[in-house]
């Protein structure tokens, strides 16, 4: 129920793992409604860069079978486009760097970000896409660095192209040098901000789903961290203007989300890199089968030596703030990247709302990451 390599923290005395009730975090009922009717019409192109004959729904919702040449492919597609939402707000992202020898904060940062989904949309209009998608992009994402040090007033804007295989499509604002670059111009396999975290893997798989192969390795039962927020012991670390306490962090150097673990039916997945140069050559995710979101996953080396573990929490949407009651969200609420070869981790703490009003299309102009109002997103 453990993950054998995970399990060392445990056995060491690093971290306690503390089990909750078991709950449901079934989507919303409009996206349970567009699986039924769309689900199984989905196929993929033979580029493996595309679905063909998908709109909205699960991709792919029969059970998975080790018969079948294409499970890890359509488990892949499935945790793409789970649902967490047709768009998210995320007015507050605490970011910790610390030292796992010394126990002690090396460096934090401040963010915010907004992501939207372009394409595949079941809750808010218009549904299940948007016209004006120039960029043929399935959503976009854009961060923002408030108080960072250096890095402040750092903007990306990464557009999740709906063709897996063509390049990253994005830009970066750096306001110490006054100009814009392309995605282009940055490797994807550094780390971001001077952190432990990778921008592939940044708050989930975020890479390309064509610059691996994937294996689909089994069913099994696993404890993973979901839990009810509402219910939690918080940090002391509160919202400026929500009523809400972010998630607290525990174990060896505070590298651990402080929430309870559920017993959940997981799906494991592995990625094996195509590409030889690559930093990390394997991703083991560990996927929950009810949302199809990766609580876990696995980093390994070039020499096929594991190097991190990804940790997501999720929060039950009904015990999470009011605004997020009956989205069928799962809410992110911490994350963590542990290295165990350099032996450092980073943690993040996010607040994060569901469809919420405060995002719309001109939220991800390129040409807005230069106004002097970008802090506020333009006019808000």
């Amino acid at each position: 129920m453990i993950d054998s390599d995970f399990g060392k923290f445990v056995a060491g005395d690093f971290y306690t793992i503390t089990v909750g009730a078991p709950s449901s975090f079934g989507p919303h009922q409009l996206f349970t409604n567009a699986t039924r009717t769309f689900g199984g019409e989905a196929t993929i192109s033979e580029n493996d860069g595309t679905l063909e004959n998908f709109s909205q729904g699960l991709p792919f919702p029969e059970r998975p079978s080790l018969e079948d040449p294409l499970a890890g492919n359509k488990l892949a597609w499935n945790m793409r486009y789970a649902y967490q939402g047709d768009n998210g707000d995320i007015p507050e992202m605490h970011w910790r760097l610390i030292d796992w020898r010394s126990e002690k904060v090396e460096f934090e940062m401040r963010f915010k970000a907004k992501l939207m989904r372009f394409m595949y949309r079941h809750i808010r209009d218009p549904k299940p896409f948007l016209m004006n998608n120039v960029e043929d992009a399935y959503g976009a994402f854009r961060l923002e660095a408030i108080d960072a040090g250096s890095y402040d007033g750092t903007q990306a804007l990464v557009f999740a192209n709906r063709d897996e295989s063509k390049p990253l499509n994005g830009w970066v604002y750096i306001p110490q040098l006054g100009r814009t670059q392309t995605l282009a111009s940055f490797s994807s396999e550094e780390s971001m901000f001077g952190s432990d975290v990778t921008a592939k893997d940044f708050l989930s798989y975020t890479g390309k789903l064509t610059d691996l192969s994937w294996d689909y390795k089994g069913r099994t039962f696993m404890l993973l961290p979901m839990y009810n927020h509402a219910e939690a012991t918080t940090s002391k670390l509160k919202s400026k203007k929500y009523d809400y306490w972010h998630t607290d962090f525990t174990g060896r150097a505070s590298c651990f989300p402080k929430v309870s673990w559920q017993l959940r039916e997981t799906l494991i997945l592995q990625g094996n890199t195509k590409d030889p140069e690559a930093a990390v050559t394997k991703r083991i995710l560990f996927l929950d089968k009810q949302t199809h979101l990766p609580l876990m996953w696995k980093l390994y080396n070039k020499n096929n030596v594991l190097w991190k573990f990804a940790i997501n929490a999720y929060s039950h949407p009904d015990h999470h703030i009011d605004s997020n009651n009956g989205t069928g969200a799962p809410i992110l609420t911490a994350f963590s990247s542990i290295d165990i070869q350099t032996n450092r981790c980073t943690t993040i703490q996010t607040l994060v709302r569901v469809n919420v009003d405060e995002v719309d299309m001109d939220d991800f102009d390129v040409g807005d990451m230069r106004s002097a109002t970008g802090r506020d997103y333009r006019r808000r």
